[in-house]
């Protein structure tokens, strides 16, 4: 109460009654006047008469207060109402209104001069409103009649009015609705573009340069955008060129956009295109791209149709040039191979110069000799990781031409082949249904002889396991003797000791180690050198001219230039002079490469040289308007050079360029990928855009495509919801079946590939077969397959599709990977995604290091070979390898992705044209000893061959019957062994056991020729 009570207040005490305070005392005790007496008394016992008065007028004054700002709010609250309703008079634009309003109920507490700075603002938004709609309609009127004058008048108002994203979005909106409007559809249905497509397609200003991925439609976007600028924006047929890099891909671009233009023209080209295959019968062969190329002109003359430039690069440099000479190529191996042609021309006339011969000869066995462990380990600026990485991606190759896979099995090949000794690298070998292939096999007989293992791994736990199982195998193998090394012995003594210690080796053996003359070795190998000498010298001359350098240039380039081996220093010297041979055989022959073609066309462009003329008509280079290249990610240093020339003369043309960077493989015809990397630095200010959404695979085929390119660029997206099949085939694990092998004896890929087609075929899939080269990885068994008609991949289609019927066989292709980009199946089979295959470095890399490559570059465009071949498949993949040499990639995508393992119960095997039997001769259970093993001689006089625990041999199941086994010769010796029959499905149909070369039988479910039958009996 201290703080209530006051000297001099009025209170009243329960007790005492009425009293005054008289003192305010500490501790609560107050002095109170009671009448006469004065008393001390608890401040808690009184009550204050006077604090009840103040209390009572302190509540007064406030709801005096609270009333007075009750009105105050009240007032406010009208006033803003009143304020809100001028400006929301204002926000319509009621100007008058809102003046009249302002001046009844506003006047006298909102200042004139504050309403007209708040009216002002409003009549400025009213204008820039105006002003907005007034360049939208013109904006939207340009779409429809000035497209291509729509950006510049943007660009020409303030930003503050429309926003870069609305004009986008407006524009992209007009170019949807357009495209929707004018694309014929096919089937009732029309494939209309997705939004980053349309982006690209509305982009018609300035420099574009376009990232598509695999399954993009690439082209389907180019040929759309050409056909909106030719339709709606009234470019010039003439203002247009498209350069493709190759003849089919602008074939294919002139076929699409003359369907586009006019629906009718895909029923008139195929139409006229089997009247000239009819009438090309009779007259001489023409090719069928020329054929098509013919007929599609033809349709769009009769439809009167302009189509605008579409050629390659070569052609528009042919028709600027109109050369005298022949030109000069390498194409296909059933095409031209003029240009390699010419140049062993000038190697041939270096033979003839014994100093030269003698140069080439020291170049090529020194090459051959490389020891590239040494080599490497002279590249001090690498690292620890670096230096394996470098060394992993090289292949060391044997002077006979081997591909081995190291230098210490470098060292015993050489060794062999330079003392004349005959062998096998990884010969195939059966060993428990595991395709076994030891390093070298020396055959002293058909059935004996010397294996040689190279232990390179030895130290490594599952590596010593393995060959201690190798060890163990031969030692069951009384004919063969195992010799086995390891690096080890090499280090330690030196490579020469260690050749004296494999020739005593072998010498004990019975091998005879006479070293060859140098001349001999030479003798033998100079075919294979003078081709690969002739191949590195066509490609390197062909780089430079890519590169656009000159031999004056190349020699000073190679003067301060430090080589990493002998050979290539050798090959650089002598390729100097081979160079200037070449151009000066040109300059004779009246001859000209198709380099050569692009840079005289580049240089009389420059010279103000602009029309060109084909048979189809020709064209003015200063009147384009605007170029576009396809596969922007193969541009060269020449093309770049003709793009820079026509620049020159015309600096308006505008470049529209589409490619894919996963996609660059084609390094080694001298591509480069910096022109799509730094592709403003090259081009200019540009826009970039992407195209991303694959509409070929199914979602986990993409997704394995993705993971092997994780960290180089903006991944794809699967359009399909489908996962698909993603499977890997690891033929280590793989067991074919007893027909299977004795029908493809030493071939373990053949009967796995037959039951992948077999399976694809069933369930209705087209199946391509993928190869890294033109040889297959596998050895193949051939001794079945009819005269061929081909070599390397297409001798194996020939054998493959000999396993399936016609109408079937011709839904079986195969290709190399690097022929097969641009092109799609449901289901691919990637034959070798194995160590050695991917990446596959040639040794003859090294001669271009002088010209930037190096194993880095070369392995990472080896990764975007992998994913061209990955992505070629729509809905099915199969990726073949092997678990002990498997693709450093493979490894990669597996600690990434679970990858399924097939499973093979679910393909069954291919029955061959014949069905076969296979009667397998084993030991029975529980006699004990070897009982097969006292009649193998006459089992193999039989014709049986061991496999697995048993001897087998194959017969024709049509016409077979027990009594032609119970008529061979070891029958008559035979006690103690169980006799099986299985079919092709390895089904066991019969079995048989031999006492005493007495036969009983356990069951028989034989379909038996005439006068027998079949019967079950208890053995």
């Amino acid at each position: 109460m201290s703080s209530l009570l006051r000297v001099g207040d009025q209170v009243i005490h329960f007790k005492h009654g009425d009293g005054l305070i008289v003192r305010l005392l500490t501790e609560g005790i107050v002095e109170v006047q009671f009448g006469k007496s004065f008393k001390y008394v608890q401040e808690s016992s009184l009550t204050s008469k006077n604090w009840l008065e103040r209390e009572q007028r302190k509540n007064n004054e406030r709801k005096q207060k609270e009333s007075e700002r009750q009105k105050k709010i009240a007032a406010e609250d009208k006033k803003r109402h009143q304020r809100n309703h001028v400006i929301a008079l204002l926000e319509r634009f009621s100007f008058s209104t809102a003046f009249s309003f302002y001046q009844g109920h506003c006047s006298e507490w909102w200042s004139t001069e504050e309403y007209v700075a708040l009216e002002s603002s409003f009549k400025e938004k009213q204008r820039k409103i105006l002003q907005r709609d007034a360049i939208l309609i013109e904006i939207r009127s340009r779409f429809v009649n000035d497209f291509l004058g729509a950006v510049p008048f943007f660009k020409s108002v303030s930003s503050d009015l429309i926003s870069e994203q609305e004009f986008e979005s407006e524009k992209l909106s007009f170019v949807k609705n357009w495209i929707s409007a004018n694309t014929p559809s096919r089937g009732g249905m029309k494939q209309l573009p997705d939004d980053e497509q349309i982006k690209a397609i509305a982009s018609v200003n300035g420099h574009i340069q376009v990232i598509a991925r695999a399954g993009s439609g690439k082209t389907t976007t180019l040929v759309n955008r050409t056909f909106f600028l030719l339709k709606h924006c009234r470019v010039k047929p003439s203002e247009i060129l498209i350069l493709a890099f190759n003849k089919k891909a602008a074939l294919e671009v002139r076929k699409r956009l003359l369907v586009l233009i006019d629906a009718s023209a895909e029923a008139a080209v195929n139409d006229e295109v089997i009247s000239r295959v009819k009438t090309s019968h009779r007259r001489k062969p023409i090719e069928k791209d020329e054929i098509e190329a013919g007929a599609i002109e033809s349709v769009a003359a009769n439809l009167n149709v302009t189509l605008p430039h579409i050629m390659t690069f070569h052609a528009l440099a042919y028709a600027i040039v109109h050369p005298d000479e022949s030109i000069l190529y390498d194409g296909a191996e059933s095409d031209s191979q003029s240009l390699s042609g010419t140049f062993q021309k000038v190697i041939d006339d270096r033979l003839r110069d014994p100093l030269s011969r003698e140069e080439i000869r020291e170049l090529m066995l020194a090459h051959f000799r490389e020891d590239w462990d040494r080599i490497v380990e002279g590249r001090h600026d690498f690292s620890r990781d670096e230096f394996l990485k470098f060394r992993r991606s090289l292949q060391d190759e044997s002077i006979g031409g081997d591909y081995v896979k190291s230098s210490g099995e470098k060292l015993i090949a050489d060794f062999l082949f330079e003392h004349d000794i005959a062998y096998k690298y990884e010969n195939n070998h059966s060993w428990g249904g595991i395709n076994y292939r030891p390093d070298f096999t020396i055959f002293l007989t058909a059935k004996s002889g010397i294996i040689i293992e190279y232990f390179g791994l030895k130290g490594e736990l599952d590596y010593d396991e393995e060959s201690d199982r190798k060890r163990e195998y031969w030692r069951t193998k009384p004919h063969w003797t195992l010799m086995e090394f390891t690096p080890k012995d090499i280090a330690s003594v030196g490579p020469a000791a260690f050749l004296e210690k494999l020739k005593f080796n072998l010498e004990q053996k019975g091998i005879k180690c006479t070293r060859l003359s140098e001349d001999e070795i030479w003798s033998r190998v100079k075919d294979r050198a003078i081709d690969r000498f002739t191949k590195a010298s066509v490609r390197f001359v062909g780089r430079c001219r890519m590169d656009s350098l000159t031999p004056g240039e190349l020699k000073i380039r190679i003067a301060s230039y430090k080589p990493i081996s002998q050979g290539e220093g050798m090959f650089l010297n002598i390729l100097q002079s081979l160079y200037t041979a070449y151009l000066n055989r040109l300059s004779a022959t009246g001859e000209l490469d198709f380099n050569g073609l692009m840079q005289r066309a580049g240089e009389l462009v420059s010279s103000g040289v602009t029309n060109f003329m084909r048979k189809s008509g020709g064209g003015d280079l200063a009147s384009l308007r605007y170029i576009c290249v396809d596969e922007f990610q193969d541009f060269s240093d020449l093309f770049y050079r003709l793009l820079v020339s026509i620049r020159k003369f015309n600096s308006r043309v505008e470049l529209f360029c589409v490619g894919d960077d996963w996609q660059a493989i084609n390094g080694f015809a001298g591509s480069d990928l910096r022109f799509f990397n730094h592709f403003e630095k090259h081009i200019g200010s540009s826009r970039q855009l992407y195209i991303s959404t694959n509409y070929r695979s199914s979602r986990s085929i993409v997704d394995i495509g993705n993971n092997l390119m994780t960290g180089l660029g903006i991944p794809a997206r699967a359009h399909k919801q489908v996962p698909g099949m993603v499977i890997i085939s690891d033929l280590d694990q793989f067991e074919p079946s007893n027909v299977e092998k004795e029908r493809h004896s030493g071939d373990i890929v053949t009967p796995a590939v037959l039951r992948l087609i077999g399976k694809a075929l069933a369930d209705d899939m087209d199946v391509v077969l993928l190869c890294r080269t033109n040889e297959l990885y596998w050895s193949v068994n051939y001794s079945n397959q009819e005269a061929a008609n081909n070599r390397g991949i297409q001798r194996y289609l020939e054998l493959v599709r000999s396993f399936f019927p016609d109408g079937l066989k011709e839904r079986i292709t195969i290709s190399t990977a690097h022929k097969y980009k641009g092109l799609e199946k449901p289901m691919v089979i990637l034959l070798d995604l194995v160590a050695r295959r991917y990446p596959l470095r040639h040794p003859d890399w090294v001669f271009s290091r002088i010209l930037g490559d190096s194993p880095e570059k070369k392995v990472e465009e080896e990764r975007r070979l992998l994913y061209v071949a990955l992505t070629r498949a729509i809905d099915k993949l199969v990726i073949i390898t092997e678990g002990r040499s498997k693709s450093p990639f493979l490894a990669e995508l597996e600690s990434k992705v679970s990858l399924s393992a097939i499973n093979w119960d679910e393909y069954p095997a291919r029955k061959g044209a014949t069905s076969r039997l296979v009667v397998k001769v084993g030991n029975l259970k529980g006699r004990g000893g070897a009982p097969t093993f006292a009649i193998k001689d006459l089992l193999k006089a039989s014709g049986y061959k061991y496999q697995s625990q048993s001897w087998a041999k194959g017969f024709p199941e049509e016409g077979f019957h027990i009594e032609k086994v119970k008529s061979e010769l070891w029958c008559a010796s035979a006690d103690g062994v169980d006799v099986q029959v299985l079919d092709e499905m390895d089904v066991l149909v019969a079995r048989f056991v031999i006492h005493d070369r007495q036969w009983g039988t356990v069951f028989n479910k034989l379909v038996c020729s005439k006068g027998s039958d079949s019967s079950e009996a208890n053995g």
